[in-house]
């Protein structure tokens, strides 16, 4: 199994995949199989696929999923509550359902930021088809954009309906008081409550190009700014956990040294595989930047919220004052950043703070309860 690239951090799988697959191999005809692996770049995700991946070893038989997962939960948070084996049956058909083809490779953008310069109108363009997206807002009405189907605008990867999965956020939120203790149901809680909220950073950032290109300035200046505050929530609620954390990994990597030339090396090295790489330019970030993006508080507060308000802020600029976005600018001004950020030595938190369970709540009720 292959199932993580880079150690991005996003809920993703195929578990009808897992529970068939290995024993239809074994069993097919002129099978020369001998036994199942796993090979990622990442592991410290997703533990239900790589639990039932593991367990595939042991098996003669195909998996019946939903007993499977109901198992799962009872065992995962050490007791049966009706709520939590709902929000498993959604999420199993949902993120765990992904039937595209397509290799996940987190290109959420929070974390994979468009690198472009979003300046020319799709209208202006003949003979191209459109598609329309959805877009369900709270505390407005619904808005539907025209987006091309060659993929004019940047698309991060969507494999289901994300009203399913808030919904199965809701459920898992109205158990909170049975698992206040359980370590295992904060770390769900908080991963899925960041997946939702960083889908919906998705829209918001189509929203604010949509406003660019109508030459909305107000709009454009409403939608950057809670694209942005998505960033700044996120990383409190993942502050909350200590699997989540920029700290852990920096400290992990310094632990490593003997001397404090190592000490400085090390960390940057680790600063910089999760961010720009390095054969970048001063107007060209390098080709793997973002390969190895991660959902950790510290990361983006520092990082990638630099960046998107840097960003936004000459899109603003271009549309105030009737100028073309100026893309050099911004990238020289980012990778700059990011230079300085990759050598830096701030101290981030190796311990969790905060309420993961109220924190979560509360974030819900700001971007989900509808009035």
């Amino acid at each position: 199994m292959l199932h993580n690239f880079g150690g991005n951090i996003e809920m993703y799988g195929t578990l009808d995949s897992v529970a068939s697959g290995p024993v239809e191999a074994r069993t097919s005809k002129k099978s020369t199989m001998v036994g199942v692996g796993m090979c990622m770049e990442g592991i410290e995700q997703n533990p239900v696929v790589y639990e039932q991946m593991a367990e595939m070893a042991f098996r003669s038989e195909k998996v019946q999923l939903k007993q499977w997962l109901k198992s799962y939960a009872r065992r995962r948070y050490g007791k049966a509550v009706e709520q939590v084996e709902a929000a498993w049956e959604i999420l199993h058909r949902t993120i765990y359902n992904c039937i595209d083809g397509i290799a996940d490779h987190n290109t959420d953008f929070i974390v994979k930021f468009p690198d472009w310069d979003p300046s020319l109108d799709p209208t202006s363009v003949s003979g191209r088809e459109y598609r329309t997206l959805n877009l369900p807002m709270p505390h407005r009405t619904r808005r539907f954009i025209l987006l091309e189907t060659d993929s004019s605008l940047p698309e991060a990867h969507l494999w289901y309906p994300t009203g399913e999965v808030v919904a199965a956020l809701r459920l898992f939120l109205d158990s909170r008081k049975h698992f206040s203790g359980s370590l295992t149901y904060r770390y769900d809680l908080v991963d899925l409550t960041r997946q939702v909220l960083s889908k919906l950073a998705n829209q918001v950032y189509l929203e604010a190009v949509m406003s660019y290109r109508e030459k909305n300035a107000s709009a454009l200046d409403h939608y950057s700014h809670k694209f942005l505050q998505l960033i700044r929530d996120i990383d409190e609620l993942l502050a909350a956990d200590d699997n989540f954390l920029l700290g852990t990994w920096l400290q992990s990597a310094k632990k490593l040294a003997s001397d404090t030339n190592e000490t400085k090396q090390y960390e940057w090295n680790a600063r910089t595989q999760v961010t720009m790489w390095y054969d970048d330019t001063k107007t060209n970030q390098s080709k793997l930047h973002d390969y190895a993006n991660k959902f950790w508080s510290g990361l983006l507060e520092d990082y990638y919220l630099p960046r998107a308000t840097t960003y936004f802020h000459y899109l603003s600029k271009s549309l105030k004052e009737n100028e073309n976005f100026r893309l050099d600018e911004w990238r020289r001004e980012w990778i700059s950043y990011s230079n300085k950020w990759q050598a830096d030595t701030k101290i981030y938190l190796v311990k969790a703070r905060g309420d993961a369970l109220s924190i979560a709540a509360r974030l819900y009720d700001k971007y989900f309860s509808f009035h």
